[in-house]
């Protein structure tokens, strides 16, 4: 823990005398070992040296790895801060939910760009991927590329073809509807439990979480902030199977949400909606009466349902 704290101190010095105007979003990085401080904008993208060699050759607390590099798209390692002077625990919970190694690897660096990639709708739906120009363009062999393929396909977000070639999968009205239902079961049980289950500091991290949303700026990490939401209330059940049931789905249903999400900001204020309903779930849990919560995930979900009905016909394609 000493370390931990010594790494926030020096971050939190840096945001003190730097002359840089930085928002509450961007995430700082304590490189290890060179000891700089690398600072990223909420969707990943490197935006600059904020400190050089600021402690040279110290390594801290290598907490979290997993969502340093699904940030930090360039593959560097580190420990993220929020500009905000808040440790982020972010994607700490998908790493445990996914049930993934705790070494990183670099095909973990590569499934997590990838996956990155996928859900910000940088790789669009039905987009042809190939190993050898992924690999130069993530800059890594062909190796890590085609285990990222693989592990990407079992999370349902890539699709191989008969003749070997892989795409990004296309979701039809079908899988919108599948993915819906299987959440709605998910998440009602979910909601249940966590009204019985709840600690204090679970409630807190659901609140922080709402802050976050609050003062967000990008849809993508806006998205982000949405699944952990539901990453906190699945943990808060302590229910290991169910646990483990949601870690199968998750980039599906993360997917879905930023399908979703992207459509319907053109239309309505999407972030505003997120906020007051997950308000609304935050009361129904902390009032630990489970018919309450459970009705709460699904006056939350049922609207995901009416825009399917809106905007895709049953069977067809998204």
């Amino acid at each position: 823990m000493k370390s931990q704290y010594l790494n926030f101190l020096m971050v939190t010095i840096c945001l003190v005398i730097t002359p840089e105007t930085v928002h509450a979003e961007d995430l700082l990085v304590f490189m290890y070992g060179s000891g700089s401080v690398e600072r990223y904008d909420a969707d990943g993208k490197h935006l600059g040296t904020f400190f050089s060699g600021l402690l040279h050759g110290w390594e801290g607390q290598r907490m979290d790895r997993r969502r340093i590099v699904y940030n930090c798209v360039d593959g560097s390692r580190g420990i993220v801060y929020n500009c905000d002077m808040t440790i982020t625990q972010s994607n700490k919970r998908q790493t445990e939910l996914a049930n993934t190694h705790s070494r990183l690897t670099l095909a973990d660096n590569v499934v997590e760009r990838i996956r990155n990639e996928i859900i910000s709708g940088v790789l669009s739906p039905g987009t042809m991927l190939a190993e050898i120009p992924t690999a130069q363009r993530l800059e890594v062999s062909r190796v890590p590329v085609r285990e990222a393929f693989r592990e990407l396909e079992h999370d349902g977000l890539l699709v191989f073809e008969a003749n070997g070639r892989c795409r990004v999968r296309t979701l039809t009205a079908r899988d919108f509807d599948e993915i819906y239902n299987v959440r709605l079961m998910l998440e009602t049980e979910s909601f249940r439990l966590a009204a019985l289950n709840h600690s204090e500091p679970d409630l807190k991290a659901l609140r922080n979480n709402i802050r976050q949303l609050e003062r967000v700026r990008s849809l993508n990490r806006m998205t982000l902030l949405d699944i952990e939401f539901h990453d906190q209330i699945m943990e808060m059940g302590r229910q290991s199977r169910l646990i483990h049931l949601w870690g199968v789905m998750r980039s599906q249903i993360q997917l879905f949400t930023a399908i979703l999400q992207r459509e319907i900001s053109a239309i309505k204020n999407i972030r505003d909606i997120s906020i007051e309903a997950h308000e609304k779930c935050l009361r129904g849990i902390e009032s630990r009466d489970p018919n309450l919560a459970k009705q709460c995930a699904i006056d939350h979900l049922e609207p995901w349902s009416g825009w399917l009905k809106s905007t895709r016909l049953e069977g067809g394609e998204a």
